[in-house]
């Protein structure tokens, strides 16, 4: 009887081993294979036709560029003067009111104008030594150029100035004096006069004669 018994159990034992090796590899083999509604929802629609066929795609800096055409200057903008000496590197800071201009200007518009003036430049900014100018930095609320002057003193040419009533020529240190012209500078006109309260530089003796021959009389 207990023989019996045992013999029972391993086949029952063996029976449940298969069971369990039968299920297992059902299990597998189902895992393998995706279900229908898996199926389903990894099936890639078509792609649905494009607004912009037919139409290149603006690029970042393209899109940049039309958002800065957009932008204007008003006479709310601040203006700030970035200016640099390359006598020594010393910098000064002027911040200021948009002259009037400048005001109504995109990017494009005001670094073309800018541009310009340093072309040329005022006899005021000559006489500072201005060399030139760029726009650094633009929005609607503040603008900075960046302005280079050159202070070095002059090592050649001549002052043309007035002094006593008399307009004299002296070096470029507007010290030496290099003669007296004997012309009455009451006889020049008005702007002339002007510039010679500063001195007007003249690169050589030539350019002096020939100032000098155009007011003679």
């Amino acid at each position: 009887m207990e023989k019996r018994y045992k013999i029972g159990l391993f086949f029952v034992l063996i029976l449940i081993s298969i069971l369990v090796v039968v299920l297992l590899w059902k299990r597998h083999t189902m895992d393998g294979f995706p279900n229908e509604g898996d199926r389903i929802e990894n099936q890639t629609e078509p792609d649905a036709p494009s607004e912009l066929e037919g139409q290149s795609p603006k690029t970042a800096e393209e899109i940049y560029q039309v958002q800065l055409m957009n932008v204007v200057t008003t006479y709310d903008t601040v203006c700030i003067y970035e200016n640099i000496d390359k006598k020594d590197g010393s910098m000064t800071v002027e911040e200021g009111k948009l002259p009037a201009k400048y005001v109504g200007l995109n990017r494009g518009e005001l670094e073309k104008l800018l541009a310009e003036d340093s072309m040329a430049p005022t006899l005021v900014e000559k006489q500072k030594g201005f060399k030139s100018q760029h726009l650094e930095l633009f929005s609607a609320e503040k603008i900075k150029v960046l302005r280079i002057y050159d202070t070095t003193q002059e090592t050649n040419g001549f002052y043309i100035m007035e002094v006593d009533g008399e307009v004299c020529v002296y070096k470029y240190d507007k010290k030496t004096l290099y003669f007296k012209t004997g012309l009455n500078v009451e006889d020049l006109p008005a702007d002339v006069r002007y510039e010679l309260q500063e001195g007007k530089f003249m690169d050589s003796e030539l350019q002096v004669y020939h100032f000098l021959e155009s007011y003679s009389s």
